[in-house]
């Protein structure tokens, strides 16, 4: 489990498609039964899927218990998908919540609470790119957390892609993280790929 905040600004505006493809209608009935709100599939042939918020992860449930078995050696599977999203009611009492919580938000804080030296994220391309997809692309193989904020904020990566996982390297960087890589899982083993973000150059 994975705490978010009930009055995060996310749940005002859902944005993640999950579940099942309906149609118009159906979705109209839907909303009227159980609140759920949709969205025109962004392929609209196939027609409207629920949306829910994707609030950003606040604390990891059993973290003493990860971390002493990653201290261990072992290799701990948990937070899978972002993890399962929870929110302490009034009465202090934990409650689920319809959310999905971004997979590497909850990485990069979960590498922080069990004091991870780094932070790996694994994707399909080999390195970070500036420019990725056109001509002009280039190859971003070292980057300090000034700079790599600075592309970000730019809009040099994309939104829906690379992005995330920028922003999920600079967290763990900013709370304390040594560096963070992202690389191609195929290509983890090999040290000569990999984007490497560290708080400086030369760290």
């Amino acid at each position: 489990m994975v705490e978010v905040e009930a009055e995060d600004p996310a749940f005002r505006n859902p944005t993640k498609r999950i579940g099942m493809y309906y149609s118009e209608e159906q979705a109209r009935q839907l909303t009227i039964a159980k609140g759920w709100i949709f969205k025109l599939s962004k392929q609209s042939d196939k027609g409207w899927r629920r949306v829910v918020a994707s609030p950003a992860p606040k604390a990891i449930f059993n973290l003493d218990l990860i971390r002493g078995l990653a201290r261990q050696g072992n290799i701990v599977i948990t937070c899978g998908g972002g993890g399962i999203p929870v929110y302490y009611d009034q009465n202090n009492e934990i409650r689920t919540i319809d959310a999905v919580i971004d997979k590497d938000l909850a990485s990069a804080l979960l590498a922080h609470g069990v004091m991870a030296n780094e932070f790996y994220i694994l994707t399909n391309v080999p390195f970070i790119y500036r420019n990725f997809g056109l001509p002009t692309q280039e190859k971003l193989e070292f980057l300090d957390y000034k700079d790599t904020l600075k592309y970000l904020e730019a809009g040099t990566f994309g939104e829906g892609s690379m992005a995330p996982k920028i922003t999920a390297a600079l967290a763990f960087i900013k709370n304390g993280g040594e560096k963070s890589i992202i690389t191609e899982a195929s290509k983890l083993e090999d040290k000569s790929y990999g984007s490497k973000i560290t708080m400086e150059y030369g760290m």
